[in-house]
């Protein structure tokens, strides 16, 4: 179920109709804002449908169908966060060390287009041939990415499976690393020796 999912569980069933009292109000209103800002990203619900845009200025629609063949992991940063500085030099690695085949979409959640193309240029450009590499944006904050994936503060990172299900949420890059390994990897089996498969 996770820790999340608990929590909100406990929120919404106790908390919040009263049955249990919190210590404060500040308590009670920090305790909804986790709620409502995790509530719809937690693993295992379908991704929720983002409309934002890339360097161009064109709109580009995530999970508006759910699933597209693909892995695709949802990565959202800031280019003055030291965090999201260290997230993206792992992940590019990453990505040039493994070339999984995913979508790797990066998502600026700052405004400043000047910083956001010389952060892509110096932290997020791949060299890579299976991983597609999509950078998006959302300047007027629009698609309400902060409530719908719990993003208060970044770095904060999504697996997403080819069915638009949430797999994993709150990854650092070597959890990424991990589960895309455990998803990419081949099994080989050692059934015993040469003797016993004779």
């Amino acid at each position: 179920m996770g820790s999340e999912a608990v929590a909100i569980h406990i929120f919404d069933n106790w908390f919040a109709p009263g049955h249990v009292k919190m210590r404060n109000d500040t308590e009670a209103l920090a305790a909804k804002v986790f709620a409502e800002f995790n509530r719809q990203s937690l693993i295992g619900n379908k991704a929720q449908e983002l409309t934002l845009y890339d360097v161009e200025d064109n709109p580009v629609t995530l999970f508006e169908e759910g699933g597209k063949g693909r892995y695709r992991v949802l990565y959202f940063y800031d280019s003055s966060c030291a965090t999201c500085k260290l997230q993206s030099i792992l992940l590019r690695n990453l990505f040039q060390d493994e070339d999984f085949p995913v979508d790797f979409i990066a998502v600026y959640a700052a405004g400043d287009k000047d910083s956001w193309e010389r952060y892509i240029d110096e932290q997020l450009s791949f060299d890579v041939s299976k991983t597609k590499v999509l950078h998006l944006w959302d300047p007027d904050i629009s698609s309400d990415f902060q409530r719908k994936y719990g993003v208060i503060q970044t770095p904060r990172m999504f697996l997403i499976s080819p069915d638009g299900t949430v797999l994993g949420r709150g990854l650092d890059a070597m959890a990424l690393s991990q589960m895309l390994h455990a998803i990419f990897d081949e099994v080989e089996l050692d059934y015993g020796s040469d003797e016993s498969i004779e």
